[in-house]
């Protein structure tokens, strides 16, 4: 799950929406610095050992492949988010429908912000990338898949999530979970970026959590609109 950038910090995936850099910064959450270590990303990045430290701009921790020809892509598939959580995690505190409606709200926004620069596509062909993006439990060693979200046109997460409460274990959910992704060339499988990312609350009432569901919206209206961003600075699904 596609595009990120430096000291964004929400605790959520692409994990794979970026290229490079992909989002940009809410007034009510921030980027938070997630230092070297690469461990939770090693389920699901490709090849967590490239990750860097991202440039202004960019997402926390990059990779972005010099040998890409960006310009050449005009045609995008966007695989489901997933959620990955370990045995125990607290982050299984979050109830099912919570979590899907996570995996899904992001999923909308990306979606949404991808499909005005890229023909969105489901069979690869040429001038084709395929994102995947995934929200991982940064305190378990060995997380595994156990959410996928759907596509619903137009669903919105405070609409998905109406009238559910933020309980203690979303709090810690959104406040340690790290947004991954990864984008490839669709025909070749060509790894295009990957990338790793966090955003915390600026308001949260428990240090380095994101404190409302519409503090989670925010974090992802910042990843895809990063997103956004970033392709037009790579030349990625110009027209005309």
């Amino acid at each position: 799950m596609i595009p990120l950038g430096k000291n964004t910090a929400v605790v959520l995936l692409i994990a794979v929406v970026s290229v490079g850099g992909l989002f940009v910064a809410c007034a009510t959450t921030k980027e938070e610095s997630m230092g070297s270590g690469a461990a939770a990303a090693a389920a699901f990045l490709p090849d967590p050992s490239l990750l860097q430290a991202g440039q202004p701009g960019q997402v926390d921790r990059v990779y972005l492949n010099p040998s890409a020809n960006w310009g050449s892509y005009t045609k995008m598939i966007l695989e489901p988010v997933t959620i990955w959580t370990g045995r125990g995690s607290d982050m299984t505190k979050v109830s099912p429908n919570e979590r899907k409606a996570l995996a899904d709200g992001l999923y909308m926004d990306l979606r949404d912000a991808a499909s005005k620069k890229c023909q969105m596509v489901t069979e690869p062909g040429p001038g084709t990338m395929r994102w995947r993006i995934a929200l991982v439990d940064a305190t378990s060693t060995n997380p595994f898949m156990n959410t996928v979200s759907t596509f619903e046109p137009h669903a919105r997460l405070l609409d998905l999530v109406a009238g559910a409460t933020l309980h203690g274990g979303v709090a810690y959910f959104v406040g340690q979970a790290t947004g991954e992704g990864y984008a490839q060339d669709a025909a070749t499988g060509m790894l295009l970026w990957e990338g790793q990312d966090r955003r915390v609350g600026t308001k949260a009432l428990q240090r380095d959590t994101l404190n409302s569901w519409g503090d989670v919206d925010n974090a992802f209206k910042a990843w895809a609109a990063q997103l956004s961003t970033r392709m037009d600075q790579l030349g990625v699904c110009r027209r005309g």
